[in-house]
């Protein structure tokens, strides 16, 4: 905790906690943000009338869901107000009567976490050094050179990190991530779209590790000295008509002269670049009392503007955030020895082609297919954290970072696989029912494409005789699948089954023995390898 985040001292009330809720003292101002501290860390604000209700008569807030994994064991919980630090009502409470604990929301190496705007748990800017801090700003300064010198769009800080130079010229404390953007001059959102994917490929020439997450926005992972990540939202600004969109929040109508040309705001002692009359682009965004700090703060994105930029732009990010945290907080305890699924492969259907592991997780089977002299590995994941976290893979292997829920990046993979020197093998073990129906069929699309040439298509899927049985990770990003239906898709894509088999001791983990189906399948009339 820093001197500036510590709780103001004074009168305070007691405060009822239970398992479930946090009972609040009545007289609170509900027009305020509040603070709730666990054994003196911050973990999570809320806003009194947006977040509360009333319940037997008593203003209650639940406990977020992102936050109950962590809450076992003795707290001492404090509600103080955001702004003034003033602690308003102390108590204490054990959480699933475990008092042989201590409640800590901190991640494996003993960093304070805190609720972001999502609802997620993230390692916030406050808990940096003041020499990481400048390390990374060092950072954003080259990516905005890149932008405007190498791309040679106008480039400019905005959202929370405009936000916070403006208040009190220092990121804000609880914020995780940076956000800066980019002028466009295109007038038509297919242009927007183009023009992103350019400069997409001039930040991954650049060095930058990037992944996308619209037709419209982009996101640059920096690896800092410690080994830990932190992300910089790159968003396009743009006009269509008078009206200025940075999507995936914002639309409004405003003169050009707002933006250009850019003046700069002072953030940690350094000139940033931004909008020239950013003052009025925050009141637009965060609305008049953008200056008073409200770490509650979610956008309400109006229905038009969600469906208009949808529309134009799409989507490119479902399940990312749940994949994200799911490395980050299991990554570390994942195996790293070859699967047996993989085993499995190796044995009864030796090959040296280049194999493609979609949903290559931790590239824990794309190091061990390297090893067993394939030509060529490429590992593909949707989340950077699982394949960050190992060791970097051997020469063989190369990772890319690609969504297969979106048919752009499909269609890409697709093309370039079909036109290689020669085919490769797709292996799939745990994706399909990890991904929604158009994710699937995405999948059954990239064969059809890349393996007509020769090649073939390894699956394990959970069936549907697996949806009772124990599980070690519990998720709702997980479906549960009929093989009659995955061979159905297959066929109507134009693969043949080759092999086909079912049951529990394929794929034990701990004390999991699931259910799986290993389906093998062929696009091409050449003949068939191994069994």
């Amino acid at each position: 905790m820093t001197d500036s985040d510590r709780p103001v001292p004074g009168d305070h009330r007691d405060l009822v906690v239970n398992d479930d809720e946090i009972r609040l003292p009545s007289g609170l101002d509900l027009d305020r943000t509040y603070d709730v501290l666990l054994n003196g860390d911050h973990v999570w604000s809320f806003h009194a009338r947006r977040d509360t209700e009333s319940l037997l008569g008593h203003l209650t807030v639940r406990w977020p869901r992102g936050l109950r994994r962590h809450l076992v064991g003795r707290a001492d919980v404090v509600l103080r107000d955001h702004a003034e630090k003033r602690v308003e009502a102390m108590g204490h409470h054990v959480f699933k009567g475990d008092a042989s604990r201590t409640v800590s929301v901190r991640d494996s190496d003993g960093n304070a976490q805190i609720l972001d705007k999502y609802g997620r748990l993230t390692r916030p800017l406050s808990s940096e050094a003041p020499d990481s801090v400048a390390s990374f700003l060092d950072e954003i300064e080259q990516l905005l050179t890149t932008l405007s010198d190498t791309a040679g769009r106008p480039a400019f800080i905005c959202y929370g990190t405009l936000l916070g130079a403006a208040r009190s010229g220092e990121l804000i404390g609880h914020d995780n991530d940076v956000d800066i953007a980019y002028l466009s001059d295109q007038v038509y959102p297919v242009d927007v779209i183009r023009e992103s994917y350019r400069i997409e490929r001039i930040l991954r020439d650049g060095g930058w590790t990037v992944r996308r997450g619209s037709g419209s926005r982009v996101n640059v992972r920096i690896e800092q000295s410690d080994g830990s990540v932190r992300f910089v939202d790159v968003f396009t600004a743009h006009w269509v008509g008078d009206r200025l969109y940075m999507p995936s929040d914002t639309g409004f109508v405003l003169a050009r002269e707002s933006i250009l040309p850019l003046t700069s705001v002072t953030l940690h002692g350094r000139a940033m670049p931004a909008p020239a009359a950013y003052e009025e682009l925050l009141a637009l965004t965060y609305g008049s009392s953008w200056r008073t700090p409200d770490p509650s703060f979610k956008y309400e994105t109006p229905r038009w503007l969600d469906r208009r930029l949808n529309g134009w732009f799409g989507g490119l990010r479902t399940y990312r955030k749940y994949w994200d945290a799911f490395y980050g907080r299991n990554g570390r305890t994942l195996p790293t020895t070859p699967t047996d699924f993989a085993r499995w492969v190796d044995a009864e259907f030796p090959s040296q082609l280049p194999l493609v592991d979609l949903g290559a997780g931790n590239c824990r089977d794309a190091r061990w297919f390297a090893k067993r002299r394939r030509s060529e590995v490429l590992a593909i994941d949707y989340t950077t954290g699982g394949m960050k976290l190992r060791p970097r893979p051997g020469k063989r292997v190369t990772r890319q970072v690609m969504n297969l829920n979106d048919i752009r990046h499909i269609m890409s993979l697709g093309v370039r696989l079909s036109r290689s020197d020669e085919p490769s093998d797709l292996y799939a073990r745990f994706l399909l029912h990890s991904l929604d129906a158009d994710g699937r069929a995405n999948v059954m699309r990239l064969a059809s494409m890349s393996l007509r040439r020769g090649g073939l298509l390894f699956l394990e899927f959970r069936t549907t005789a697996d949806r009772r049985r124990h599980h070690v990770f519990q998720t709702k990003k997980r479906e549960f699948l009929d093989p009659d239906d995955v061979a159905r898709q297959v066929e109507e894509a134009g693969g043949t089954i080759v092999h086909r088999s079912a049951g529990l001791g394929l794929a034990t983990f701990g004390d999991e023995n699931p259910h799986v189906c290993r389906l093998v399948a062929k696009w091409s009339d050449q003949e068939s390898r191994g069994a």
